[in-house]
């Protein structure tokens, strides 16, 4: 009763601490810039276990890297081969910048050059889709001072946002 009672609660509170598996991608128009500004949050355990699937590895620290380059240059290989962006028709070229933890995520941060003005942006975001079958991928996109947002998934895995 009481080994029961213990499994219960340490499951539940797997539950409360981490129940689904969720990454947010920010994508704001720099006009002044003639930019696309993005920040990809994925939860440092998920990210693990997509880099270790994706590079075929046994083991990546994504906590506390003893090579810092080495994990990002792990990181901007997986999300930029999984995060794609178009832009009144035109495949944009992504940029990965470097990525920073806050909390227990791992902010990624991508900038697209060149971007004048925005009628349109497509986003297919695949990140974490093969490592998890309830994976959604929450997509913020700023443009001409409004926000629009949509929610990808295995079966939904890009949208696209008109103003």
């Amino acid at each position: 009763m009481l080994k029961s009672f213990i499994c219960t609660v340490v499951w539940g509170l797997g539950l409360i601490l981490h129940p689904f598996h969720m990454s947010v991608c920010d994508i704001e128009h720099n006009a002044e810039n003639k930019s696309l500004e993005i920040a990809q949050r994925i939860f440092i355990d998920d990210l693990e276990v997509g880099l270790k699937k994706f590079h075929n590895l046994e083991s990546v620290e994504t906590y506390k890297p003893k090579d810092p380059q080495k994990l990002d240059s792990l990181i901007s290989a997986y999300i930029l081969s999984k995060l794609s962006i178009v832009v009144d028709n035109k495949e944009m070229i992504l940029n990965y910048l470097g990525s920073e933890i806050e909390g227990e995520a791992r902010w990624c941060y991508i900038e697209v050059e060149g971007v004048e003005a925005v009628k349109s942006v497509e986003v297919t975001n695949l990140i974490l889709l093969e490592s998890f079958d309830d994976q959604e991928n929450i997509v913020h996109v700023k443009a001409n001072d409004k926000l629009k947002s949509y929610r990808l998934n295995r079966d939904e895995k890009h949208t696209t946002f008109n103003w």
